[in-house]
């Protein structure tokens, strides 16, 4: 196993998930050099202080424009969310199947082309509507590059960065406040890992594999 280079803080070490022999090669210059759909698998660990961890699997899809991407989060083939924005950090849209007649929007005060140095993070406001137009949230985060590095994932090496994302604001009128940190491909244009915590729980989601063959969830 190969750790991500200079990600020495990060708990979840990318695995390489590639097989010599494998009946199928991954084409990589295609993943990071064309908008070929791809499917991710990730592990999914949950832990909670004083509880046993819980550990599921999870495939993100990936369908790639030139302005617009398209994520499915699929639990299975009836629970997912999609979302589509000019990258995985800034969702615009958000299509929850188990509401399938309330999509949400989101807006946001500044643009997904924000330039971010290190250590210097950005503040900004952001808003989640529902169809009516009635607002579920409303936000102040905050995004800050870490570092950059490589990860390698069945066979293919990509670079990434990693980000902090922090959020405090108005859920339904509820007050609600985590902090994410968020490894990102701008090749694949999709948060790729991430670490997740709320209060004393925390969600590690490490991927396993990449594919370019995978049933499509629409």
């Amino acid at each position: 196993m190969r750790h991500m280079r200079r990600f020495v803080l990060l708990p979840i070490l990318m695995a390489i998930a590639s097989w010599p022999g494998s009946l199928f090669a991954l084409d990589c210059a295609a993943l990071t050099d064309t908008g070929i759909p791809f499917a991710i698998t990730s592990e999914i660990v949950t832990r909670r202080t004083g509880e046993a961890s819980t550990t599921r699997t999870q495939q993100t899809q990936v369908f790639r424009k030139a302005d617009e991407v398209t994520i499915y989060t699929v639990d299975s083939p009836a629970l997912y969310l999609r979302t589509r924005g000019a990258s995985s950090l800034f969702p615009v849209d958000a299509f929850y199947s188990t509401e399938p007649a309330d999509p949400r929007k989101w807006t946001y005060s500044i643009g997904p082309t924000v330039h971010l140095a290190r250590g210097q993070p950005v503040s900004y406001s952001a808003d989640m509507k529902s169809a009516d137009g009635r607002l579920r949230m409303a936000a102040r985060m905050t995004l800050e590059l870490l570092e950059a590095g490589t990860l390698e994932l069945s066979g293919c090496r990509f670079r990434v960065l990693r980000y902090r994302r922090t959020l405090e604001g108005l859920a339904d009128r509820h007050p609600v406040s985590n902090s994410e940190e968020l490894t990102f491909a701008p090749a694949l244009r999709t948060t790729v890992a991430s670490i997740l915590r709320i209060g004393d729980i925390e969600v590690v989601t490490t991927p396993t594999t990449i594919s370019l063959d995978f049933k499509h969830i629409e």
